[in-house]
């Protein structure tokens, strides 16, 4: 069998002159020419999808599909873009059936890069089907044996079929199961296999070739020396982590240059660049991807030889892109493929960003501040506070967890999770300026966390462990206090496991809060806003997990009325009582849309008084309503509200499109289990739920809330180009009005 659109750029692509054209110096390409490049590579993808969700390719429907999705999805579409979701579902149906090589690892990166969790048994079974493959060379062909996953138990099982293999389904194989392994497949062995086999049949200039005849490998290839070099990374990163596992430590920063100054690595690497020297607008755009990975995987902008691969390729891809947005091929069928490697090329997708955190290490300070490189990286958020400057954007390399002491925020700021990492922060009391210890019944700047004053401020990616200390009872612990300026707070979490009553974020001074893809777990309110002026407030597609969803109040002391909107877009709200007002005065305007509410109460102290809603509004769409008593005064439920066609009305008709089917959710959380290690994805509605088939689904989108592998998905998004910008428009909204 032969798959052209891959294989038609393993060897050297000497036709239409590349190398000559290749050997004029390359022209710089600006960022908005590479951006505008890649969409129209885009809008050719989703022109060729068909109506069942795939897209084709002679007998190689689910790779190519899988191809088509990733690179949609590398290239900023978001997950639950309709393209995007019904390529995945395409892939997630007709995958477990496959046995082609390409079909399989796509498959599981697709199948991964989704990350719904109920996906595991698949690509643990595909997983499976890789380590069956192998041959006795350490390679792989065109097929996979049909075995099931309970090969996994015992591998001994498997039986290494003969045969050479070929290094481009190699290559392929090799990154399935690297990924394949996140779920738990073990591929130590394979890759040490996968290690022999480059090191004996690394060629004298340094490069691979495509397969081994007579047990020597054939001459070295444009496309498969990178691929060889990437095979012996992933090799050596499986290698690093099996270590670190042993010793519970993390990589020392000499790992990637320990693998750099490796000879037979150093010479790979030394041929890469000559091979890349040669990229042209006839080259082939497999190839061309080919160099982008080694150069992303390894952090290198250029490679041996002081070759810019990304100028050089991007000059050929820019030189020869179709006005339909594809690129010329020499068969119809692998545009398709052609156009994908292409944007993943532009797009710097790094589809292995773990082995680039495994090579790198981690650093011995976690802080440092990304727009002023100069400073020096800091061990504590305490300390690189001290040295931050209004704008600057401070990244947390590191897992932690750093202990953390009411800090407080009166400047513009960002605060982000490294690429990899998933930074948790755990409250401590703190000292004052005389160096003593707080006492939290006695100084109440010591019951927060973080605080904002002024400014706005930025934190993405973060964990918020808020456990107040023991002893101390009727303490009103805030993880983050909102006084004044802006709170922008991105795929965090914010948790408490003792029940010590905290509420996640406190908006009390006249301020606004966006909260998006976040996590809210425990405590006596999620979110709580205090009387203060002008406040608004928009959580977007989070969890609110508390005994009080939304608390609003007014001040005891200034008594100042309410002047509040609240925005509520694709979130769950679940506890006893989804909005608490008790004795509010002033105006709250409520604006919810595609909501699941899964509370014993809606609103049981909402209203003024039972027969007045003076000063509260209520607009919304689509929300799902699992309350057992609706609305009332002063905690008590009014007598005209029982279901949803008289909520509506009551509220003018303004909450429209709305259900009471039950929401089932993956997993069942009883109200007040609170802990620290709750998943967004608990909370994503079961199939077996009705909900699950609705096109517009109220609740949230769980691959993309919380952090670490939420923030990694979304941080890839085309939204999340407008975030960096300040742009807060919910994307909810485009997709109501569609």
């Amino acid at each position: 069998m032969s798959i052209t659109w891959i294989s038609r750029g393993i060897g050297l692509v000497l036709a239409t002159g590349v190398f000559l054209l290749a050997a004029t110096q390359a022209q710089a390409q600006t960022d908005e020419e590479v951006e505008t490049a890649r969409l129209k590579a885009l809008d050719f993808i989703r022109s060729q999808q068909k109506t069942d969700g795939s897209w084709e390719y002679p007998n190689h429907d689910v790779g190519i599909t899988s191809l088509c999705t990733l690179a949609l999805i590398e290239n900023g579409t978001a997950i639950y873009d309709t393209g995007v979701d019904k390529g995945y579902r395409y892939v997630r149906k007709n995958a477990p059936e496959q046995k082609s090589t390409y079909d399989i690892s796509l498959g599981i990166l697709l199948l991964a890069r989704v990350g719904d969790r109920q996906d595991r048994p698949i690509i643990r079974a595909l997983g499976a089907k890789l380590l069956a493959g192998q041959t006795s060379t350490g390679g792989w062909s065109y097929s996979c044996p049909n075995v099931d996953s309970s090969v996994l138990q015992d591998l001994k099982r498997l039986d290494k079929k003969d045969g050479p293999g070929d290094n481009s389904n190699t290559q392929f194989a090799v990154l399935g199961l690297w990924v394949a392994s996140r779920y738990g497949v073990p591929i130590d062995e394979a890759m040490k296999e996968v290690g022999s086999r480059f090191v004996n049949t690394q060629n004298e200039d340094g490069g691979w070739g495509y397969t081994i005849k007579d047990k020597e490998p054939t001459p070295s290839a444009q496309a498969m020396t990178p691929a060889g070099l990437f095979c012996l990374t992933v090799s050596r990163a499986t290698k690093i982590r099996a270590q670190l596992k042993e010793k519970s430590a993390v990589a020392s920063r000499g790992e990637k240059e320990t693998l750099l100054s490796d000879p037979k690595y150093a010479k790979g690497l030394q041929r890469v660049g000559a091979f890349a020297k040669g990229i042209g607008p006839g080259t082939a755009r497999y190839s061309i991807w080919a160099f982008e990975r080694i150069g992303v995987l390894l952090g290198q902008e250029k490679l041996e030889g002081g070759v810019d691969w990304f100028k050089q390729g991007s000059s050929a891809l820019l030189a020869s892109q179709k006005p339909d947005g594809s690129w010329p091929s020499d068969k119809p069928e692998s545009a398709l493929a052609d156009t994908c490697f292409a944007s993943l090329f532009l797009r710097k997708a790094n589809l292995g960003s773990d082995i680039s955190r495994l090579l790198q290490g981690q650093p011995e300070k976690a802080f440092s501040i990304v727009n002023r490189p100069d400073v020096a990286r800091e061990e504590t958020l305490q300390d690189i506070l001290k040295v931050a400057q209004a704008g600057d954007l401070i990244r947390v390399d590191g897992n932690g967890p750093f202990k953390t002491s009411h800090e407080d925020f009166d400047k513009d700021l960002t605060i982000q999770a490294g690429f990899g990492y998933e930074p948790v922060f755990e409250y401590q009391v703190g000292l004052s300026a005389d160096g003593l210890r707080f006492r939290p019944e006695k100084h109440p700047q010591s019951h927060h966390m973080l605080k904002v004053s002024a400014g706005t401020v930025t934190l993405e990616g973060l964990r918020l462990h808020m456990d107040g200390p023991a002893g101390t009872p009727n303490i009103p612990w805030k993880g983050v206090l909102v006084t004044g300026g802006t709170l922008r707070l991105l795929n965090c979490s914010i948790s408490e496991s003792n029940k010590r009553g905290m509420v996640a974020v406190t908006v009390a001074g006249e301020a606004q809060a966006v909260l998006r893809n976040c996590v809210f777990v425990g405590g006596r309110s999620a979110v709580e806003i205090i009387a203060a002026g002008k406040q608004d407030v928009v959580i977007e597609n989070c969890v609110l997990f508390s005994n009080a969803c939304v608390t609003v109040a007014n001040d005891s002391k200034t008594k100042q009325p309410a002047d509040v909107d609240l925005h509520l877009y694709q979130t769950v709200l679940q506890g006893t009582e989804s909005l608490v007002t008790t004795g509010l005065t002033g105006d709250l305007r409520i604006e919810s849309i595609l909501c699941a509410y899964k509370t014993d109460s809606l609103g049981l102290s909402l209203l003024p008084s039972a027969t007045d809603k003076k000063g509260r509004t209520w607009t919304g769409s689509g929300n799902c309503y699992n309350v057992t008593n609706w609305i009332g005064s002063g905690g008590k439920k009014i007598a005209t509200v029982t279901d949803l066609k008289t909520f509506a009305k009551f509220w003018g008709d303004t909450d429209k499109e709305a259900t009471k089917l039950t929401a089932v959710f993956a997993v069942t959380r009883k109200n007040g289990s609170f802990s620290h290690g709750m998943n967004a994805q608990d909370w994503d509605l079961s199939e077996k739920s009705e909900l699950a088939l609705f096109v517009k689904r109220p609740g949230i989108r769980p691959a993309t809330v919380g952090s670490g592998e939420g923030f990694s998905r979304y941080r890839e998004d085309f939204s999340y180009g407008a975030w960096k910008k300040g742009i807060n428009t919910p994307a909810v909204l485009a997709d109501v009005a569609k």
